[in-house]
């Protein structure tokens, strides 16, 4: 019987809205075996794995791909310990644009209060006493992208 591994982002789980809490409980009630883990463990849990099988946002003209951020790093991990990394994807989300151009938008930035509670490090958010910028910037983005190098295989609905 397969056994399953999911992940979610412990530190930011109202962002993901419990994604990887929801599908290893899906998992789990079907049967399956499953374990949970942090994002940030992919690397010490990848060896454990026979696949990763994943989903994108979109596939670029190149054969990468846009996806949740994370997956590059799961990627990496996949590419490291020499377990395959498939994507599936339908049609409808073929790209005919490839990453460098302008056009594509690769990443997009959600706002920093999906990372911190009202009010938590406002004292560093403040600007510096020497300079115009803030002592701490959040940066949260939405997407990675995932070379073609890094990919296995793609399964769709043709």
């Amino acid at each position: 019987m397969p056994f399953f591994i999911a992940t979610d982002s412990f530190n930011n789980l109202a962002v993901t809205r419990y994604q990887g809490h929801c599908f290893a409980k899906d998992l789990s009630a079907e049967g399956f075996r499953t374990t949970l883990i942090t994002d940030s463990a992919v690397f010490a849990m990848i060896s454990r794995v026979n696949m990763v099988v994943v989903g994108a946002h979109t596939v670029m003209a190149n054969g990468g791909i846009i996806g949740p951020v994370g997956l590059n790093m799961l990627a990496l991990a996949a590419k490291q310990h020499g377990v395959p990394f498939v994507v599936v994807a339908a049609t409808h989300k073929l790209c005919p644009l490839y990453p460098e151009n302008p056009v594509v938008r690769l990443n997009e930035l959600k706002s920093p209060s999906d990372l911190l509670q009202f009010g938590e490090f406002s004292e560093c958010m403040e600007l510096a006493p020497d300079s115009s910028a803030c002592v701490l910037n959040v940066v949260n983005p939405a997407f990675d992208y995932v070379p073609p190098q890094l990919i296995n295989l793609f399964i769709t609905d043709m």
